[in-house]
């Protein structure tokens, strides 16, 4: 997990409105509505669900040291969504305590290397890893108004990226890959394929890309890969990475083609997935098999 920083993060309780109205004007959800759709769970299923559940944040130090604000932030954007969340005054192990000790029924907490939401009583972990790449799938093909039948390119194949383009294939995409170690991305790719009955095409010129995708979901850790010349009237960007990885110039000409977030739209998944007794560990979901679970919105 790429590590944030409270820069990254300070204003972004401040936003939490101003955001959910620019995804409804980008996808026509809000940050639940997204996540719902990227786990194909009926909004009105979670809604019903949060009444009765306590949400906790725990503030975790070790390693290189608590993000100033992180464990105040999660628990705004699960209030934003509905949940009911508290931070324990404590920290680390004792937090943990705090929070079991107050009947928290899911737990939310980050160190240097993971960000998870443990379900205690369903005994479910949910990785932020696997939940991003889910979410910004779902707002990609939200943006597109559908990428059944479509090609969608997925810039950059570690976990996220992975996940990214399992939910994209799951949702009926024809999905392309490329990343920088390009003998990486053809096992990660193959390994991937083990599971699934469509293959992954892979992209080894990126500067090509403009012209053949419309849709780019962006998982690298790096700057400026996508620059403007990719970028067209109908490009549609969702991007997770941090750094975000498109140009100054790219940037100002996507505008509102462009979803990017660092933390709020993960933390949303985690929490749909996290808080739904019948859902399933998002490695072994189908949606094909999991249609029973939709209701309508």
């Amino acid at each position: 997990m790429t590590r944030l920083t409270t820069n990254d993060i300070d204003s972004l309780s401040d936003q939490l409105t101003k955001f959910d109205e620019n995804l409804k004007l980008q996808t026509g959800r809000d940050m639940l509505g997204i996540a719902c759709h990227g786990a194909a769970i009926s909004s009105k299923k979670i809604q019903n669900t949060m009444k009765s559940l306590n949400m906790a944040a725990v503030t975790m130090t070790s390693g290189l040291g608590k993000i100033t604000g992180f464990a105040q932030t999660i628990k705004d954007i699960l209030t934003h969504m509905g949940f009911n969340t508290f931070v324990p005054e404590k920290t680390d192990a004792t937090g943990i305590a705090c929070a079991i000790e107050a009947k928290a029924d899911i737990i939310f907490m980050a160190d240097d290397n993971r960000y998870i939401a443990l379900n205690l009583k369903k005994y479910r972990l949910i990785d932020n890893i696997q939940a991003t790449g889910n979410v910004f799938a779902a707002a990609l093909d939200l943006m597109a108004n559908g990428v059944k039948d479509q090609r969608a390119l997925v810039l950059g194949c570690g976990p996220v990226g992975m996940a990214a383009a399992r939910t994209l294939i799951g949702f009926g995409a024809h999905v392309a890959v490329h990343d920088k170690d390009m003998a990486k991305c053809r096992q990660n790719c193959c390994e991937l394929e083990k599971n699934l009955s469509e293959k992954i095409e892979l992209i080894h010129d990126l500067k090509s890309a403009g012209r053949d995708f419309y849709f780019f979901l962006e998982a690298t850790t790096a700057k400026d890969v996508i620059d403007s010349s990719m970028i067209g009237p109908k490009t549609r960007i969702a991007a997770p990475g941090v750094p975000l990885g498109i140009t100054s110039r790219g940037m100002k000409k996507a505008k509102s083609q462009l979803l990017y977030d660092p933390l709020c739209l993960g933390t949303a998944a985690m929490a749909v997935m996290a808080a739904v007794s019948d859902y399933t560990n998002i490695e072994g979901f189908d949606f094909q098999e999991k249609k029973e679970y939709l209701l309508p919105d």
